[in-house]
């Protein structure tokens, strides 16, 4: 059977001690989404990462049993100094 996230993240919130609205702030949305989180069978996975370090608790490798990709890109950036600012010019990836 698979796990309910919306459930699980709703454990680990109750059991952090963290008010819904608090809980709501750290994760960045208003607290009637939180409820609505909590009804979700699946969560979108840069929600759950969010979610993860707020609550400090991987749940990504919990719920869909690997860790989430990592990513790794550059850049070149190049920054003109004008009157006493620097200003970006001109940003490009790199391989």
């Amino acid at each position: 059977m698979k796990v309910h996230a919306g459930e699980k993240v709703k454990e680990y919130v109750e059991a952090s001690g963290m008010s819904v609205a608090e809980f709501a702030r750290r994760v960045d949305c208003h607290r009637q989404n939180v409820y609505d989180i909590f009804k979700r069978q699946d969560i979108d996975l840069s929600l759950l990462q969010r979610i993860s370090r707020v609550l400090d608790h991987d749940f990504v490798t919990e719920l869909y049993g690997a860790k989430s990709p990592k990513v790794t890109l550059k850049f070149s950036v190049t920054v003109e100094m004008e009157n006493g600012e620097c200003r970006v010019t001109e940003v490009r990836a790199v391989k």
